[in-house]
């Protein structure tokens, strides 16, 4: 004699494994994003797919920087023993470079991003330099190369900085401007239609009549093809008849089809 089951959430046995499930989705499935690809501005690509490689067309950031204010020089006029005066001739500013070379025992004021001089390979901070008039001094000890920031540091020309096939965030928007790309060739967001089916349901702020629920699944569902990026159609909630089911699905498939027509055309 069998045992009656008294509580089906514990009726495990025999159930297929998410495993299982996912390998047979994987078997079935059929790619139909291929030649889906369009081109998108920069501001619209979050949270879209890449459809093609990003590969920097040039160092980053572009020239010898400084990282602080402060006062370039060479490190070779520095003395090891004792401070070292040197006068300061001219300055360099974010976006607007000295533009002549740095002689030998000349210091030139620097700011937080400007281009280093020719010449210069070192930069002491405002902080650590006493400024007298137009010489300053500064105190042994400043390491070769200090607070000085290398061309193509951070990124080199030919570099791909973003591959094929991810899922856009912030930051990658943002490494995508570093490297000067205006645009991105996307994949086209998939088009899923969603529908709930049973004669007790009914829509949420809407009067509950005898033997009903309210159809929260749906919204359940919506909001997570939403946020993977998918343009969702919400076809409501069909009747329990097989007519009623078939012809949403028709309908659905018809709609869709007429839009990627529209999107390839």
């Amino acid at each position: 004699m069998n045992q009656l089951a008294d509580d089906c959430f514990n009726q495990v046995d025999g159930l297929m494994s998410t495993a299982e499930a996912l390998a047979i989705l994987q078997q079935r499935i059929v790619t139909v994003t291929q030649d889906r690809l369009e081109i998108v501005p920069l501001g619209r690509a979050l949270g879209r797919i890449l459809a093609q490689d990003v590969t920097a067309d040039l160092d980053v950031p572009p020239h010898d920087n400084s990282a602080v204010d402060g006062y370039a020089l060479r490190h070779s006029d520095l003395l090891a023993d004792g401070p070292t005066s040197l006068p300061v001739l001219g300055r360099s500013t974010a976006g607007h470079p000295h533009g002549a070379p740095l002689g030998q025992g000349q210091a030139l004021r620097i700011f937080t991003g400007a281009v280093m001089p020719e010449g210069a390979d070192t930069v002491v901070m405002q902080e650590d330099a006493e400024r007298a008039e137009d010489h300053i001094t500064i105190p042994p000890g400043l390491a070769p190369g200090a607070n000085r920031r290398h061309r193509g540091e951070d990124t080199r020309r030919g570099d791909v900085v973003l591959g094929r096939g991810q899922r856009l965030r912030p930051q990658d928007l943002g490494l995508a401007a570093s490297v000067g790309r205006g645009d991105l060739s996307l994949y086209r967001p998939l088009r899923v239609a969603v529908f709930s089916t049973g004669d007790e349901l009914a829509e949420p702020g809407t009067k509950l009549p005898v033997g009903g629920i309210y159809d929260a699944n749906r919204y359940i569902l919506a909001a997570l093809i939403t946020g993977l990026g998918a343009d969702l159609s919400d076809l409501g909630i069909l009747p329990d008849e097989a007519d009623a089911v078939r012809e949403g699905l028709g309908a659905a498939a018809s709609e869709n089809r007429v839009k990627e027509m529209e999107l390839s055309g």
